[in-house]
């Protein structure tokens, strides 16, 4: 009995000592705006999925800056030396708000975020969300507007 007793305390003395995966995390970030990150642990490997929409600047190994570039959703992946998770999980990046502009064209409702240029985002409750009326040649140029 106490040869099992201590057994049983050797492995959850091992188990204590075993470094667990941080749970998957779902970080938010605005347009141009930065998140900072710290770890437990030293990084030694930062990927992100898809370096348009977010980028990462690694200070020292256990603190980085994800920086929001453009509005999307991209994967974030950081591990250790021994390929164990720090943390896994989703970026969004969403448009900053306080640069939005809103353009009404007859029935039509577009919102822009315009940081540094006008990229049209998806807002709920607009009718025909990316579809624009163009046959008014330069309509976007009058209202100020880079509507490429």
């Amino acid at each position: 009995m106490r040869a099992t007793k201590g057994l049983c305390m050797l492995f959850a003395g091992l188990v204590a000592f075993v470094p667990l995966a941080v749970q998957a995390e779902d970080l938010t970030v605005e347009v141009d705006h930065a998140v900072l990150l710290r770890l437990d642990r030293d990084a030694d490997l930062v990927h992100i999925a898809n370096p348009a929409i977010a980028d990462i600047s690694v200070e020292t190994p256990r603190m980085m800056f994800l920086i929001g570039l453009a509005p999307g959703e991209t994967g974030l992946y950081i591990l250790d030396r021994d390929g164990n998770e720090l943390i896994v999980g989703d970026i969004l990046v969403t448009p900053n708000t306080s640069h939005e502009v809103t353009l009404n064209r007859n029935i039509q409702e577009l919102t822009y975020s315009c940081s540094p240029r006008c990229v049209e985002v998806a807002v709920s409750g607009q009718s025909n969300p990316g579809v624009a009326n163009t046959s008014t040649a330069g309509a976007g140029e009058q209202a100020g507007l880079d509507l490429e």
